[in-house]
């Protein structure tokens, strides 16, 4: 899981960080804010380092018809974008992943990945260090280490893509998977979702491989969703997936009513409406997902890893109001980490108090135009009506526009306060320094009229 997620010179991110010490992100986030404040700026970024991870940063940008300049910030003068994430995992504690990617040869030229503060892998000074257990021994054997010059070496995004799976600290295995595992849906696009796909090893960005996803399911993996989409849709019977010609695969509902043949209604994805594909996406990526993965090569036991981080912008979009408490409810006991983006007191509404307080983050521009991040509850003119409101109704009380003069007052006062316990402390320090002065003196003036010599003032 993603516990704190710190980047700098993304577009509009600059020297951003979420959640500010000492919180840390739970297993469901809710991004909100204004047009424009960065919300989709933070799940392009998140989905940016699991594409440097993967080593594939090229086919990403083309996917998004973005040029390498435009990941950097118009805010700032330079071509590294810096990073860190950090996440948790149950058998290996914390584990950070961080480093500076250049825009202009797309790849990392330094990382480091360090569990619990002990450094597994590191990359500097076109040499890379990464410490592994060797083929053929035990799982708790002693790993060693194996160091590469990176000069002659050709690779983009991370230095991860160099290493072969099933030979590395389990750490850098726990961080290889989990940045594997992070997807977007930012895309989201029932358009996209109505078409026939090859192959998915998940839905894609805008749901384009939904029904090649659905087709490559097992029978058990196929009637879980079928179940899960009842509960939304209860006229819905059967989800059927068909090979078409050259390998394409082909998506279809059966409902339980009846056609002008007497035969059961099957309708095409084609035909779908907008809110049952995209509830049906959501479903397919977030409830099913790919399986925790168990890493091979390990400092300890087998472990386990999560079934990584799902991005979703505007969840709320072409789902009925009636459908969306449930969908919540869903989102928020997903097996992944979730992080979604809206515009909506509907779904705000629908979360628990203490969700709330903890998920829900508060994106805005400061006066320099970077993106910043703030727990919304914790402002202390929000979180005065948490006790009468509802969450949603919160929102809807509160106006966003002037939000951001309150956060920025409340850091100066922080920042004041601060310099002046700093300014405090100095002082205790040269009260302290004088306090001693004064006792070596009257030590030094005790000590001579012991020895039966006159007390030299001046001298002392």
């Amino acid at each position: 899981m993603i516990r704190r997620f710190e980047i700098d010179n993304f577009k509009s991110l600059v020297d951003f960080s979420m959640p500010m010490p000492p919180h840390e992100l739970g297993r469901f986030v809710c991004l909100i804010g204004l047009n424009g404040a960065g919300k989709s700026t933070v799940l392009q970024a998140l989905d940016f380092l699991g594409h440097v991870g993967s080593g594939d940063v090229s086919e990403w940008l083309k996917i998004r018809d973005w040029l390498a300049g435009d990941l950097t910030s118009r805010f700032l003068k330079k071509h590294l974008i810096t990073f860190k994430l950090e996440f948790e995992f149950d058998q290996l504690g914390r584990v950070v992943w961080e480093g500076s990617f250049n825009s202009v040869f797309q790849r990392c030229t330094s990382e480091l990945i360090a569990v619990n503060g002990d450094p597994v892998l590191i990359a500097k000074d076109q040499k890379l260090f990464a410490r592994l257990v060797p083929a053929g021994t035990a799982q708790d054997a002693s790993p060693t280490s194996k160091n590469f010059e990176l000069q002659n070496l050709s690779y983009e995004g991370s230095t991860l893509s160099l290493l072969k799976t099933g030979r590395w600290h389990a750490a850098i295995e726990a961080v290889r998977e989990s940045l594997g595992a992070l997807k977007s849906l930012d895309m989201l696009s029932p358009q996209a979702m109505r078409q026939r796909s090859r192959a998915g090893v998940d839905i894609g960005y805008g749901g384009e491989r939904l029904s090649a996803y659905v087709h490559g399911m097992d029978a058990d993996g196929k009637q879980r969703l079928l179940s899960l989409l009842q509960e939304f849709y209860p006229f819905v019977e059967g989800l059927t997936t068909r090979a078409v010609k050259a390998g394409w695969k082909e998506l279809s509902v059966g409902e339980r009513y009846l056609d002008a043949a007497d035969k059961p209604l099957n309708t095409s994805a084609k035909q779908l409406n907008d809110g049952l594909l995209r509830i049906l996406a959501v479903l397919a990526q977030v409830e099913i997902g790919r399986p925790a993965e168990a890493t091979s090569s390990a400092t300890g036991p087998s472990l386990q890893i999560p079934k990584g981080c799902v991005l979703f912008d505007e969840i709320e979009n072409g789902v009925n109001p009636e459908l969306m408490k449930r969908l919540v409810e869903k989102l928020i006991q997903a097996p992944q980490q979730v992080m979604v983006t809206t515009h909506s007191p509907l779904i705000l509404n629908y979360l628990p108090i203490k969700t709330a307080e903890e998920s829900v983050m508060l994106l805005y521009r400061n006066g320099h135009g970077h993106t910043k991040s703030v727990r919304f509850f914790d402002l202390p003119s929000v979180h005065r009506k948490l006790g009468l409101l509802g969450p949603g109704e919160v929102f809807v009380d509160t106006d966003l526009t002037h939000l951001s003069e309150e956060v920025e007052q409340l850091q100066l006062t922080a920042a004041e306060a601060a310099a002046r316990g700093a300014g405090l402390a100095i002082e205790r320090v040269v009260e302290q320094i004088e306090d001693a002065k004064r006792l070596s003196r009257s030590a030094i003036r005790k000590a001579r009229r012991s020895a039966g010599r006159p007390s030299d003032e001046a001298g002392e």
